[in-house]
Order: structure tokens, then C-alpha cells, then sequence
């Protein structure tokens, strides 16, 4: 499937705004997020928790991000989510996923992938007590939704390059290696929304005279809603805790 092959090259090359970091520093992390499907998926709107038996599973992430002071040259952040259920439920006849009709009832083994890369291009409009970052980022989906049973089965590839809007909030408190941030990626066009947000509280601390680690608590949610006939049907929240760790140079 694809959904808004749209706006990449755009997305790389937007306009610079706003100035950068004073000085460069290089972050890196992962982490696990738990997160918990809910709502419906394909053009029979397959309830994903009552009838494919989906549950909250480990999601892990990683990310790189680099932040320099060289005027007009946007930050960088790479990241990569591993997103993926697995289960097993009776679906009844008539049902669809995309295209395939299943004619009778049947078990069938079910299986989401909405593994995704993000490419965030951003700049620093405060960066003091109160931090806030404004830019693009470019997600990659790379995964698959599927239905297998015994006399019908359905894939359907789920590859597409999404442009979304990025921005994030956050606080520091001076001399506690303490901070809270919120985040956010959206995009509203024509029958496709997708918002992914999250929420965080943060402690640093230094290991090294030139390295920091620092510790992450937080909630992520992510919404999809896809009412496109010629798109794959979607109305599903993924939602859950996540602990990260990340070095600061």
C-alpha cells in the first residue's frame, strides 16, 4: 500500500527559520515503549483488541540526533521504532481487510507491522530554561498487515514515505539534571491523519567530564486515521509507557 508519496524532497529541503545550538552536542538512545493497540483496522473495521486478540507488546527504539551552531543549517535526528502485534481470532464472513473478501467464517492468524525511520531536519527557536525545536521529519513505514487463515489470507504491504510537521516543548531545572519535554509529529490531509506525541520527564547526569547519561520516563501515543476507499481503512491508537536511556557528548 501507499499513502502520500508526497513532499519528501520538500520535506529535506524546507526553508531554514531559526538559528541553532551554540555549541555542537551529539545525543544517542533507545529505549522500550509498551504499547497498547486499540481501534479498528481494514475496510470491515476488524476491531484489533476484541477480534484479533491483539495486547500490549515491547516496542523497542533507537535514535542519533546531532546539533551544531552553524547558521541556517538545520539539526539532525534519526530514529527507528520497531512496532509490531501479533495474534490469533475468529473473523466472521464478508470480512476485508483491503481487497480479499473471506467467505466464511474462519480463524485466522493476524499480524501488524508499523515499523517505521524517521528523518526530523529541526531548529532551535529557545534553547535556555525553555527549550522549543520546530521542523520536519519524513517517516518511512517499512512494514505489513496480514490476516492468514485456512481457505483465505490477505497481505497488504504497508511501504510508504509520510511528510509530517515536528515540534517539541520542554523545561529545564537548573542545577537538578531534571527537565520534562512534550513532542509531537502531525499531518492532516484529505482522508489521512496521523499524529504521534509524546511526554517525558528526564534526568541527566554526568559520567565523564565530556559525557552525560541521562534517564527517560514518559507516555507515547500514536492515533491513525486513514477514510481513503483506495488506502487500507484505519481508526487505531497505539498507546503505552516508555523507558529510555540516552549519552549525551
Amino acid at each position: 500500500m501507499s499513502l502520500f508519496r508526497l513532499g519528501l524532497l520538500a520535506t529535506l529541503t524546507a526553508t531554514p527559520l531559526f538559528a541553532n545550538a551554540d555549541i555542537a552536542g551529539l545525543y544517542a538512545g533507545g529505549g522500550v515503549w509498551q504499547s497498547s493497540p486499540a481501534g479498528s483496522l481494514g475496510n470491515t473495521s476488524i476491531s484489533l483488541e476484541n477480534t484479533l486478540n491483539f495486547d500490549e507488546e515491547n516496542s523497542n527504539y533507537l535514535f542519533i540526533a546531532l546539533e551544531h551552531p552553524i547558521p541556517l543549517l538545520p539539526n539532525l535526528r534519526l530514529s527507528r521504532t520497531d512496532l509490531e502485534w501479533a495474534g490469533q481470532g475468529t473473523v466472521p464472513a464478508g470480512t476485508s481487510l483491503d481487497e480479499v473478501v473471506f467467505p466464511i467464517d474462519q480463524t485466522v492468524a493476524a499480524d501488524l507491522d508499523l515499523s517505521h525511520t524517521e528523518i526530523t531536519f529541526y531548529y532551535e527557536v529557545l534553547d535556555n530554561i525553555v527549550d522549543l525545536d520546530l521542523g520536519l521529519t519524513a517517516r518511512i513505514f517499512d512494514g505489513e498487515a496480514s490476516l492468514i487463515g485456512a481457505s483465505q489470507q490477505e497481505r497488504v504491504e504497508l511501504d510508504a514515505v509520510i511528510p509530517l510537521l515536528y515540534g517539541k516543548a520542554g523545561i529545564d531545572l537548573p542545577f537538578t539534571g531534571l527537565s520534562a519535554a512534550v513532542s509531537g509529529n502531525w499531518i492532516n490531509v484529505n482522508d489521512f491523519h496521523l499524529i504521534d506525541w509524546s511526554a517525558e520527564l528526564n534526568y541527566d547526569f554526568s559520567i565523564a567530564p565530556t559525557l552525560e547519561a541521562g534517564l527517560s520516563i514518559g507516555y507515547r501515543s500514536m492515533l491513525i486515521e486513514i477514510d481513503d476507499q483506495d488506502e487500507l481503512q484505519s481508526d487505531a491508537e497505539f498507546d503505552g509507557l516508555f523507558v529510555g536511556l540516552r549519552l549525551i557528548l
